[in-house]
């Protein structure tokens, strides 16, 4: 999974959550098993020039470490810390006030329950609560809960020595709590976090050691999910005002003994996740009920309209089994119980069987239906999740072979061929009556787009008359019905399309595959559409040699959320040359802005939106963006709420391709038809880096800036698509590599990373 730059910004899909941290049930850290030798004394580097720690006021960030934990007789625990900045150099003067320790012992696995951490450091919430929780209707708890919770270092003995370490003696003894017997014996774990004002990140130190020994403790079994994981689609999850970052500190508080005293809702890790990530497609919410948890301030956090952008069948997005930092990762397919799977299957009443066939059941019976070792192998956890669709689209893999004729005046003749690579690679017959490409709900195509540089234009495809149409769309050869078998490449099929590359096309294009097949993957007869990642290859027009299509993201970004991304009925699955072939700086969706659709319901306008890659991409994870698709549908993606940073341009872009582009060689952005669709003259035109900043900087303010520095929102195309009118966008003087204002300096891209 593609691993990406963090940076210390709050995120975005969980909003005001404020009274709880996030992961998955059980996490580690990223940096593989603790040493399980006793830690050697750290080694302090001086301050610049002084010899001695610097003021931690003086930092940029803060890296934590928990160097030991020993555990008096009296069991009030005395943590050992060091603190240092971004330079390596020792921190002195935190205040006691300004720290807080969690500690916390893994009660074992019994009667089929899960192992959990248990917080010592404790509390009682209060029911209802003060201020009043809000709204009140949501309110469902009965009284108060006892929760996990923190201990300031004002509540017992911290000591600064000056030199970067730090000493806190627990006011919390592990003896004496009759809630919570004393076991030396048990793994016991301290973590730490720094808040303070204003804020300077720092990460989430924590320690797991055993009382019995003093001794730290390799694993503590309870490695299941990691930092990455979640970040890979969070890009720096952060919570509880910004000072709670790492999952194994989260699981600390967020463990089996915990609830949420206003709603009766569990705050233990395993449920409350999978629960998030759920959201809408809860049986309780579908069945018109709604989920959420009382934070900070008693106020409601609804996670009911959640959308998580995969299948949550896919539960090794998270679960990472092939991860050396997390050898518990496989615990979601042997470890089965009724806390972790009514998480997702929240409908079910395990007393009473209702929605579980009738059968009753308990902790400790579950593996003997769902377990690994189960005799009902399709009611095993690994196979009830198997996604069908996805098993058997493994089985199919497009390729273009050849693409010929594609000179000016000419029709591109494109070869292709499907393969099975679970098989060998055995082509398929495209052709076949009955075949995966041969029944209604499949399709089978190549779009042949043009030129590669500096964008996709398909001006003259003849997508478009001057009235109808959508303009600037690529050249479709339809192979699902005029697809020849070419006796020149074994299993391969061409097709030649019915239109022309225009005479006046320059540079070079791309042959691009699309298309799902369409099988019965359950034997209920009803055929399932399958997403088959699309391929393509350069083709020159009048360059010597191709040139490929600009390389400004990564899929493999993409899917770090969506897993697969698929969009248009399966039909166009992972590569983004496919999708900017259609969604290019000349093309809007002014065919589907029809009178009394649902595209003017929802919309509320016939006026056309641009649907160029580089603004529709941000102007949706900003929240930002409506438009009209398939059958006039109207689409509002203002409730999108975006997981990651979106300032982090580097959670789609490859490095330092998301600067300013230049209005001299880029395409300005058709925000208006023209009177001509077929044709690009007199479209009304955003200038290029106006429209890929004003996606996302979209407030007045934003927008008169970019216009004072040579940004147009009215600009007019000529027959070229280009806006010879338009004055040259300044853009990059300030905001270029290296500038005053840098975006990549400016949104914090590749800064800090909150990880131990």
């Amino acid at each position: 999974m593609t691993r990406r730059s963090m940076t210390p910004f709050t995120t975005l899909l969980f909003a005001g959550l404020g009274a709880f941290a996030i992961g998955l049930a059980g996490c580690s850290g990223d940096n593989g098993p603790d040493d399980t030798s006793t830690p050697p004394d750290p080694v302090f580097p001086p301050g610049p020039g002084t010899g001695a720690a610097i003021p931690i006021t003086s930092a940029t960030s803060i890296v934590a470490s928990i160097t030991r934990v020993t555990m008096p007789d009296d069991g009030k625990a005395v943590v050992e810390i060091y603190l240092r900045d971004e330079n390596n150099f020792s921190l002195q003067g935190l205040p006691a006030a300004n720290i807080r320790f969690v500690l916390a012992r893994l009660e074992p696995a019994a009667n089929g329950a899960s192992s959990t951490w248990h917080a010592i450091t404790r509390r009682t919430e209060a029911f209802p609560g003060t201020p009043a929780p809000t709204p009140a209707d949501r309110v469902t708890g009965t009284g108060p809960a006892n929760q996990a919770y923190t201990e300031t270092a004002t509540a017992g003995t911290w000591t600064d020595k000056q030199n970067g370490v730090y000493t806190y003696t627990f006011a919390k003894s592990v003896k004496g709590d009759a809630g919570i017997p004393y076991d030396g014996s048990l793994p016991h774990r301290v973590g730490l976090e720094i808040r303070l004002s204003p804020a300077i990140p720092s990460n989430n130190a924590v320690y797991t050691f055993t009382p019995a020994t003093n001794l730290p403790v390799n694993e503590s079994g309870r490695e299941i999910v990691d930092n990455d994981t979640c970040n890979a689609c969070h890009d720096n999850l952060s919570f509880h005002g910004g000072a709670r970052f790492d999952l194994q500190y989260c699981a600390m508080c967020h463990e089996s003994y915990s609830f949420d005293a206003q709603s009766g809702n569990s705050i233990d890790l395993k449920v409350m996740i999978h629960k998030i990530h759920s959201g809408e497609t809860l049986p309780s919410v579908e069945a018109g009920g709604f989920y959420g948890i009382f934070g900070f301030g008693n106020t409601f956090t609804d996670f009911s309209e959640v959308v998580y952008p995969q299948d949550k069948r896919n539960c090794t997005t998270c679960h990472e089994e092939n991860d050396a930092d997390t050898p518990q990762a496989g615990n979601w397919r042997y470890t089965v119980n009724t806390a972790t799977c009514s998480a997702c299957h929240d409908n079910v009443n395990f007393v009473t069987g209702e929605n579980h066939g009738g059968v009753a059941a308990t902790d400790d019976t579950c593996t003997s239906c769902h377990g690994p070792n189960s005799a009902v192998g399709n009611l095993r956890v690994s196979n009830a999740h198997v996604i069908p669709e996805q098993v058997a689209a493994a089985k199919f893999k497009y390729e273009v072979l050849n693409v010929t004729s594609t000179a000016p005046g000419q029709k591109p003749a494109v070869t292709i061929r499907v393969v099975d690579p679970t098989n060998g690679n055995t082509p398929y017959d495209i052709k076949a009556a009955n075949g995966p490409f041969q029944n209604s709900s499949a399709s089978l195509a190549v779009e042949v787009a043009y030129s590669t540089q500096p964008d996709f234009t398909n001006t003259g495809s003849l997508s478009a008359t001057a009235t109808t149409g959508t303009p600037a769309q690529p050249i479709r050869i339809d192979f699902k019905a005029n697809g020849v078998a070419d006796p020149a490449f074994a299993g391969g099929f061409t097709a030649t399309a019915t239109v022309a590359i225009p005479a006046d096309a320059k540079g070079s294009g791309e042959a691009l595959v699309e298309g799902r097949p369409a099988v019965d993957v359950n034997g209920d007869g009803t055929l399932e559409r399958l997403a088959v990642t699309s391929v393509g290859k350069a083709f020159s027009i009048t360059d010597a040699t191709p040139v490929a299509y600009r390389r400004i993201v990564d899929i493999a970004r993409c899917n770090d959320c969506h897993r697969e991304l698929t969009l248009h009925g399966d039909s166009r699955t992972g590569n983004a040359d496919l999708c900017a072939t259609c969604h290019n700086p000349n093309a809007t969706d002014i065919n589907r802005r029809v009178a009394g659709s649902n595209c003017e319901v929802v919309t509320g306008t016939l006026d056309d939106q641009s649907i160029d890659l580089k603004y529709m991409v941000h102007a949706i994870h900003a929240a930002d963006y409506q438009v009209c698709g398939y059958n006039n549908t109207g689409y509002d993606f203002g409730a999108v709420a975006y997981p990651g940073k979106l300032n982090n341009c580097e959670g789609c872009h490859l490095p330092d391709t998301y600067y300013p582009p230049s209005s001299a060689t880029a395409i300005a952005t058709t925000i208006d038809a023209g009177p001509d669709r077929s044709t690009p003259v007199g479209d009304v035109a955003i200038t290029p880096a106006s429209a890929a900043c004003s996606a996302c900087h979209s407030d007045v303010t934003a927008r008169q800036h970019m216009e004072l520095n040579g940004g147009s929102f009215s600009a007019v195309k000529d027959a070229s698509s280009a806006t010879p009118a338009a004055p040259a966008e300044a853009c990059v003087n300030c905001h270029g590599p290296g500038k005053s204002v840098d975006v990549k300096v400016t949104h914090g891209v590749g800064q800090f990373q909150n990880s131990n």
